[in-house]
């Protein structure tokens, strides 16, 4: 390690986490994984995909591992499903419950997966991901405690909901966890993962998501940051699709102090498809960072990736896709939109949209746009009598709501719905349309 990186409080205390931690059976893989890491160092912004992320100031917090089991908060989309299962920080609180009357579904905690078979569990903790983005995800497979695999067998009889709780009594906690889903071939699931907490303390969270579909799977996938404004969040989801296989996912970006979510998405065999919708919401002093990357690694493969992004106060929110086509993948197709609204001149939106094609007979397309309130809308609206401030308030909402209307779970939109409203400005008038 270079002189400069030696000082990094936060690498150190990484490390000294790392050699604190007992053996277990997959203790080679992190080993490589935390030496991968330890020479790469911590981003900064000379690197590529952190140009618009500065993480200086938590380079120098040393962190220490979460308390084992404080009590867990409640989550607002807990009515999605009938038993949602608990992670307190990066712990399944009661073991892993099984979805009462659903034969399609089994759940073990990681630690059962890893006891009963380490071999296979380390073979499955490789990354599809750029080395640079993933350097996060590297320390989460050195540090993660436990968390969850969750196989998918058949259809699924009800969406599964998946509660990430980070609490703590002290400041600079990091919490690591992790869940692994495979879905069998012509298998069918929703997943819906909620990232909450609101201890008052600064938090670091360190989540990875592995979502693994055979040929004629179909996932539709949910992650949901609404944690208060003193709570760090890195979250690494991996995506690899087998032939024929459909995902949809959304990332919903509701809270938190940073949120930096990555997708890894790989398009392996023919007819996969790949949807994915960001909606980025900063207020206040909120950075809000959605990196993706998709590799179309198979003719006839489609990628589509959606994003809307809205920034008021002093906030950030930055949207960077990278499309990548390789030889040989005829067919192919893919779109990359990106369209954000600016609420205040000291807010930022950085969009960067990337296509690297080396296929021929392909078609890719991508466009991003920034910019205030369209002065048409707001004319007609204010034409039909509607008062300033009501008319402004109703098009933001319409802005991003936009997105939300291919979710499939009526009642996750329609509780995501609500978070949204509360973090606008005019909440009360746009509650009374509801």
């Amino acid at each position: 390690m270079s002189a400069a990186r030696d000082q990094d409080a936060a690498l150190r205390s990484f490390e000294a986490a790392w050699r604190a931690r007992p053996e277990d059976r997959i203790a080679a893989a992190r080993a490589d994984a935390m030496q991968r890491f330890l020479a790469l160092g911590l981003p900064t912004t000379r690197d590529e995909s952190w140009r618009y992320t500065s993480l200086r100031a938590l380079a120098g917090r040393p962190f220490v591992d979460a308390e084992p089991a404080p009590p867990a908060r409640s989550s607002w989309l807990a009515g999605v499903c009938a038993a949602p299962v608990t992670i307190v920080n990066g712990r399944p609180s009661s073991g892993a419950p099984q979805p009462a009357g659903d034969p399609a579904l089994t759940i073990e905690s990681l630690r059962a997966a890893i006891d009963r078979d380490p071999a296979s569990l380390a073979a499955r903790l490789g990354s599809i991901g750029a080395a640079e983005s993933e350097r996060w995800a590297l320390l989460n497979r050195a540090l993660f405690v436990d968390g969850l695999q969750v196989r998918v067998a058949g259809r699924a009889a009800a969406p599964l909901l998946i509660v990430h709780s980070a609490e703590s009594a002290r400041d600079d906690a990091a919490v690591h966890s992790r869940v692994i889903v495979d879905v069998a071939a012509g298998a069918e699931a929703t997943i819906v993962e909620h990232h909450l907490g609101g201890s008052g303390h600064a938090t670091l969270v360190n989540h990875a998501t592995q979502l693994h579909l055979a040929p004629g799977a179909s996932v539709e996938h949910y992650r949901v940051f609404s944690s208060d404004e003193r709570t760090t969040h890195f979250d690494a989801l991996e995506v690899l699709q087998g032939a024929g296989s459909r995902c949809r996912q959304f990332t919903v970006a509701l809270g938190g102090a940073m949120v930096r979510a990555n997708l890894s998405g790989r398009l392996d065999a023919p007819g996969a498809e790949h949807d994915s919708y960001a909606l980025l919401v900063g207020r206040g002093a909120r950075q809000l960072d959605c990196v993706n990357a998709i590799v179309h690694a198979a003719s006839r493969t489609t990628s589509r990736q959606t994003a809307r992004a809205l920034a008021a106060g002093s906030s950030r929110v930055v949207f960077n896709s990278r499309v990548l086509v390789e030889a040989g993948t005829a067919g192919a197709s893919s779109n990359q939109s990106c369209r954000g609204l600016l609420l205040s001149p000291t807010a930022e939106i950085d969009t960067r949209p990337q296509l690297e094609i080396l296929a021929d007979d392909v078609k890719c397309a991508h466009g991003a746009t920034t910019g205030r309130l369209d002065p048409n809308m707001l004319f007609y609206l204010l034409s039909r009598g509607i008062d300033r401030a009501s008319a402004q308030t109703l098009l933001i909402y319409a802005f991003l709501d936009d997105l939300l209307t291919g979710m499939s779970l009526p009642g996750a939109r329609r509780a995501i719905e609500d978070a949204l409203i509360g973090e606008l400005p005019g909440a009360d008038l746009l509650r009374s349309y509801r």
